[in-house]
């Protein structure tokens, strides 16, 4: 049994307490350090460098947080200019133009005979002007577009020929247009219009919580100076004044950009988008008004649903006035009403059988002048809208760039400020 158990007595008689020696001074030295680092804050200059670090770090979280919005917020105005707006855009004329080209083919229908010229070469610049709009989400659109112009192009010829039957494929291809394709053209003007509107409520708000933080950043330098003067009995410290202004200065700066910002997108909504809208729907609403008018003189019958064409043509014209005044819509007003006394006229004369006088007041440029008119305050509209924007984008250029460099130098400050006293206890 002793030659078993010798090699017990080989091992050395404090090899057991070293181990555990190692193991306790690799777990107490960082506990030292951290006693050490303890002990040292709760002295002066280790509370100075203890402020000094949180309000660099204080400084520096808010200005990187109010730099990274503001340039995110430059970034989504751009694109709402560049992109958004202009596919918007693209979409109210396709959604205009397929409307107005339809307008036109039923005018030119009824002269018979050789068709107008100008009718004819208008006609043909709406349908070139809707292909140009096409976008890839107009699939539906761009297939049935072909199939209404055949049959356009068809009732031209049956017309030209005399043949009654040209009026079937008239109303036919009028159907489609406003049965397949109209309401494809409305969908696609309507998500890209609500894009734009959701955006434009958006990017305006003020930007709250980067604010908070460039706010409590001046408030935590003030109530640090305070405590600084407490403690050294010197009641400023050029670092720490230097700090707060640059830091003042950029919650002054941002402060401005965001009441710009947000005048420059409320106004964009209130004065342009709006009306925007409204006079599209009731450009729109004419346009089939018209196509009705000149469909019931082809079948020998009076129009209806005039009415609501003219009722969204006054709504839409008194959302302009309380913007623009009354003289911006003076003269699509006038030309409105001109076309309502034709109209009344012109269903009368089919009452009563006079189609040559028919025909006469149904070709008059009465309803023309109002198309012009309402096409040149939706232009006029557009161009305020994208003014408005482009104040609002103004307004955050530099905005990220400037915080930035103004926090930076609010840090260094502080490190410059608090040296000094530093140094009086080395």
């Amino acid at each position: 049994m002793d030659s078993e158990d010798h090699w017990l007595d080989s091992l050395p008689a404090d090899q057991g307490h070293e181990q555990r020696h190692r193991v306790l001074d690799t777990f107490a030295r960082p506990l030292v350090r951290v006693r050490r680092i303890l002990l040292y804050i709760t002295t002066t200059p280790g509370k100075m460098l203890t402020l000094t670090v949180i309000l660099a770090l204080a400084i520096g979280a808010a200005g990187f947080s109010m730099s990274s919005s503001s340039a995110d917020r430059q970034d989504k105005l751009d694109t709402l200019l560049s992109t958004t707006e202009p596919q918007s855009d693209a979409a109210h004329n396709l959604y205009t133009s397929l409307s107005l080209a339809d307008s036109l083919a039923t005018t030119g229908f009824i002269q018979g005979g050789a068709e107008n010229a100008d009718i004819r070469a208008r006609y043909e610049q709406a349908i070139d002007n809707a292909a140009i709009a096409m976008g890839d989400n107009a699939m539906e659109i761009r297939r049935q577009l072909p199939i209404y112009t055949g049959l356009v192009e068809t009732a031209r010829t049956h017309n030209r020929l005399g043949n009654p039957v040209g009026v079937a494929y008239l109303a036919d291809a009028s159907s489609l247009m406003r049965e397949r394709i109209l309401p494809a053209a409305r969908q696609l003007f309507t998500t890209t219009s609500l894009r734009v509107t959701e955006q434009q409520r958006e990017l305006p708000r003020p930007q709250w919580v980067p604010l908070s933080g460039l706010v409590a950043a001046v408030l935590l330098l003030i109530v640090a100076q305070w405590w600084l003067w407490r403690l050294t009995r010197r009641r400023f410290n050029k670092g720490f004044l230097a700090a707060t202004a640059f830091m003042l200065v950029a919650l002054l700066w941002v402060s401005i950009s965001n009441y710009a910002t947000w005048s420059a997108g409320a106004r964009s909504f209130e004065q342009a988008t709006q009306p925007w809208e409204s006079l599209t729907a009731a450009r729109i609403s004419t346009h089939q008004a018209r196509t009705d008018e000149t469909l019931a003189l082809v079948r020998r019958q009076p129009a209806g649903d005039f009415d609501q064409a003219v009722a969204s043509v006054q709504h839409a014209l008194e959302e302009v006035e309380r913007v623009r005044g009354a003289e911006a819509v003076e003269p699509a007003r006038k030309a409105l009403l001109s076309w309502q006394d034709s109209h009344n006229r012109l269903n009368t004369a089919i009452s009563e059988g006079n189609f040559d006088k028919a025909v006469s007041l149904a070709t008059t440029d009465q309803y023309d002048a109002l198309d012009s008119a309402l096409a040149q305050l939706i232009s006029d509209t557009r161009n305020s809208m994208r003014t408005l924007l482009y104040e609002g984008l103004a307004a955050t250029r530099l905005v990220s760039v400037a915080v930035a460099v103004l926090s930076l130098c609010a840090v260094i400050s502080i490190v410059l400020g608090i040296r000094p006293r530093l140094q009086e206890y080395l």
